[in-house]
């Protein structure tokens, strides 16, 4: 499920009826385009990691967890009971775990609950100036240069994939 359905953007900028199936498509070329952007998809994924306890934590490769579904401790092939979730970072209380292989399997991504609303925001610009742009190439207007807001692309930023 995405956490900004169509239906919504819809909804919101009352978009036409006539136009709905090249609506949609120019709502998905802004998804990607945005996904692109920001290094990782939008909506809830399943991922699978393998790390290695250092310091009693780790740190997953994904940002926005939702929900983790297991983590198992490669050493004793036990499930780990207890830790503590703070972004990416997962905090250990079990002190033995250190220096382990630990198997983590968790969803990440935002729910339509917890997609911020600046990025909310800046998909709906980003889709209007995309529809912008298809009209102009429609009308063989010179002008149709896509160029990207500063402002939209700060917010962008915001959510761009850290390398740490």
């Amino acid at each position: 499920m995405h956490p900004f359905p169509f239906e919504e953007l819809q909804k919101i900028l009352e978009l036409h009826d006539t136009e709905l199936q090249i609506d949609e498509l120019i709502f998905q070329s802004t998804i990607s385009y945005i996904e692109k952007i920001i290094g990782y998809p939008l909506e809830v994924h399943n991922y699978n990691e393998i790390q290695t306890v250092r310091d009693c934590k780790v740190y997953t490769n994904q940002d926005n967890i939702t929900e983790m579904v297991n983590i198992t401790d490669m050493t004793t092939k036990e499930k780990v009971p207890n830790c503590v979730i703070d972004g990416r970072k997962i905090m250990f209380i079990d002190p033995k775990l250190e220096g382990h292989v630990v198997f983590l399997n968790y969803n990440a991504g935002f729910l339509p609950l917890t997609l911020p609303a600046d990025l909310k925001e800046a998909i709906i610009k980003l889709f209007l100036l995309k529809k912008k742009e298809f009209i102009k190439t429609q009308n063989h207007e010179d002008d149709y240069a896509f160029e990207i807001p500063t402002n939209l692309q700060q917010t962008l930023d915001i959510y761009r994939r850290k390398n740490y």
